[in-house]
């Protein structure tokens, strides 16, 4: 085909250039220059997206250079695009060996086999099979022990399950004490908790022993952010700006740590590099992106996030997310009871009673840590007792504050009472503080109930009185008390 004609058909000049990018990726990788074979395989694959021979090369030299997960990504696509091929399949077995996933390495190479009894890597498939098999029933204990607590303290953490989770992962380090992810994700756990010095001291020892460890890194960059401290995050970051990892999982670590710290800028360059090579190992990848290309004045790009699928998909998946088991939830609840008042302290308690797990306990449990507040104690002793299907009954007025509280509820709804309002519960832990005896208990909620509604759009005292079946001159009395505890004294003149 003549020049002219290509310039005629721009298809022709994109396949030309896909091809020449592809020869040169080829040669590149038969000399073992492995960085400048992925460039250059990269632009085939993205020229011509259903190549199957490009996208299986490109696969073998992202194998070599250490992404891993990004070669099993490209092969995924391969066998979406031609399900006859079983090429792939050996790939994907052998890529999964090489990071023993023994399960997923052997279910790939049955499907070779199936599909490809007589193939060119028949025997060799065979033969993985045997010795996974093999080395499964040879499989170190301890071994299987670290993975197995490490899944698990992983587990705990994305449930909210914090102080499990320290446990676990407390007990990992003592057995294994250089497994630095686990040092990593116990001073997660513990900024969680509340508890910065020990966040840092956990990946100081990781910096220490393991030097130049960049999950450390980005993890202290993470959390001064979060406590306010900008600049000394940016200073750091300093030491991000110059590491090109060849695992694109890391390049992701140290993007995404960028973009929460704030430094757009470089956020933005990684990110766009990453999704040019198909990088999508994360839901929240479009969400950085989009914040950073924001950020930096791509602001029809962010745009086009925000309405695409992607996003539509990760708002469905946080509407439906159980928020008992949402990381900072709880941790919001732990530090409420560490940091807040004695009114927030009620509050929190009562929340945490609802939670009603092992977790909810041990968080409770530290209420005489935080406070000396009679009331408050009593109060959380009541809630624990319940927790624990005990019916004695620590105080009566306390007894009857919590009969009273719930049986509000039932007439208020929980988006209103968890409204940004707040004073449902403020209300109420104010005159628990305040001593009130809470005599009647249907008296008292009418009044709680009418109270928190006569500042929207406003409820009778005969109605809130029906809902409890009390009087209304019951109901009537108990809020004009109930103001004189909650207004505070206008001063004398």
């Amino acid at each position: 085909m003549e020049l002219t004609e290509y310039k005629a058909d721009p298809f022709a000049i994109t396949t030309r250039q896909a091809e020449l990018f592809y020869f040169r990726g080829r040669k590149a990788h038969r000399e073992g220059r492995l960085e400048e074979a992925v460039y250059h395989l990269d632009e085939a694959t993205t020229l011509q997206p259903e190549d199957v021979r490009y996208l299986l090369r490109y696969a073998r030299v992202l194998f070599e250079t250490g992404e891993i997960n990004h070669a099993n990504d490209v092969l995924k696509r391969v066998r979406a695009l031609d399900e006859s091929n079983t090429e792939s399949l050996f790939y994907l077995a052998n890529n999964y060996a090489h990071v023993s996933l023994y399960e997923e390495a052997k279910e790939y190479a049955l499907e070779y086999l199936k599909h490809a009894p007589a193939g060119k890597h028949a025997e060799a498939s065979a033969a993985l099979v045997e010795l996974i098999d093999l080395e499964q029933e040879l499989e170190d204990d301890d071994e299987d022990e670290l993975i197995r607590l490490h899944a698990q303290a992983q587990r705990q953490i994305d449930k909210g399950m914090l102080f499990a989770a320290q446990d676990t992962l407390e007990s990992l380090i003592a057995t294994y004490p250089t497994f630095w992810p686990a040092y990593n994700n116990l001073a997660i756990v513990e900024f969680y908790l509340g508890e910065n010095d020990r966040a840092f001291h956990s990946l100081e020892r990781v910096l220490e022993g393991n030097p130049g460890n960049l999950h450390a890194l980005c993890n202290t960059l993470v959390l001064l952010h979060e406590m306010g401290q900008d600049e000394e995050a940016h200073r750091l970051s300093r030491k991000l700006e110059h590491v090109r990892s060849v695992n694109l999982e890391t390049r992701y670590k140290v993007a995404s740590t960028l973009a929460i710290i704030g430094r757009h800028d470089l956020a933005y360059e990684e990110l766009k590099l990453l999704e040019r090579r198909g990088y999508r190992g994360d839901p929240l990848f479009g969400h950085w992106l989009s914040i950073s290309a924001f950020k930096t004045g791509h602001i029809e790009e962010a745009a086009a996030f925000l309405q695409s699928k992607e996003a539509a998909s990760l708002r469905e998946e946080q509407e439906a997310y159980d928020i008992r088991h949402n990381l900072q939830f709880r941790s919001a609840l732990i530090q409420a009871l560490k940091t807040e008042d004695d009114v927030s302290r009620i509050f929190t308690a009562l929340l945490l009673g609802k939670l009603n797990d092992e977790e909810a306990r041990l968080a409770l449990s530290m209420m005489p840590e935080v406070t000396d507040h009679e009331d408050v104690l009593q109060l959380t002793e009541q809630i624990l007792h319940e927790m624990n299907g005990r019916s004695d009954i620590v105080d009566e007025r306390i007894h009857r504050a919590l009969q009273t509280i719930r049986l509000a509820e039932h007439y208020v709804s929980d988006e209103e009472r968890m409204s940004l309002e707040g004073d449902f519960y403020e209300r109420f832990a104010r005159l628990v503080l305040s001593g009130e005896t809470f005599d009647s208990v249907e008296g008292s909620a009418a009044a709680l109930i009418h109270l928190f509604h006569e500042l929207r759009e406003g409820m009778l005292i005969e109605e809130c009185a029906e809902l409890v079946d009390v009087s209304f001159d019951e109901v009537a009395m108990t809020i004009r008390a109930y103001k004189q505890h909650l207004t505070p004294a206008r001063a004398k003149c």
